[in-house]
């Protein structure tokens, strides 16, 4: 019982800790300043798991305002090659309920997950979401990706029902619009 309270209150450190990493901001004076190595690790959470888009636009600094640093951002995305496009959507988790979902998901995803309701599914409803995620990899080949910051768990069934009649190009642009609006949700939280 003791083992099970250690590892509880680790992993409760862990995940406090990420999460208060997470939310740091910074001014873009001061991301401006930074060096690139600095730079990259202040804002390597706004992607999952992947850096390149803030590698290129460290670059691109000075940066005039949030606005021009956003678009710096996207254009990087669009810019780049169908291949890292789809790099960047793979490397976004599925949304599943807390009970399914892979606990190794970065922190920003875990808490956008429970902020939706995610957290709070019947076993039906972490079952249907299950076989619609993997219904939606076979046709797509890549998962369901949806700003969700605000949305609830019924929005999220909604929308992965309705983008399953979308043709495999026209999902693949909608994946990267909804990429964009993860990238801006993310950056309002921690730019100011």
């Amino acid at each position: 019982m003791q083992l099970i309270k250690l590892v509880s209150l680790l992993l409760s450190f862990l995940f406090c800790s990420n999460l208060a990493l997470a939310n740091q901001s910074y001014t873009i004076d001061e991301l401006n300043k930074m060096t690139t190595a600095d730079f990259k690790k202040s804002l390597s959470n706004i992607f999952e798991d992947t850096t390149w888009p803030i590698a290129f636009v460290a670059k691109q600094r000075p940066f005039t305002g949030f606005v021009n640093m956003y678009i710096d951002i996207i254009n990087a995305v669009e810019n780049s090659t169908p291949e890292k496009q789809l790099e960047l959507i793979k490397s976004h988790p599925e949304l599943a309920c807390k009970n399914l979902r892979n606990a190794n998901i970065a922190a920003l995803s875990q808490g956008e997950q429970a902020g939706s309701g995610l957290n709070q599914c019947t076993a039906a409803e972490a079952q249907e979401l299950a076989r619609l995620n993997k219904e939606y990899v076979e046709k797509f080949g890549f998962p369901f990706l949806l700003a969700i910051k605000n949305a609830s768990k019924e929005q999220i069934f909604t929308s992965i029902k309705a983008r399953m009649s979308n043709s495999k190009q026209s999902e693949f642009q909608t994946a990267l619009q909804q990429e964009y609006k993860i990238v801006l949700f993310r950056l309002l939280d921690q730019v100011k």
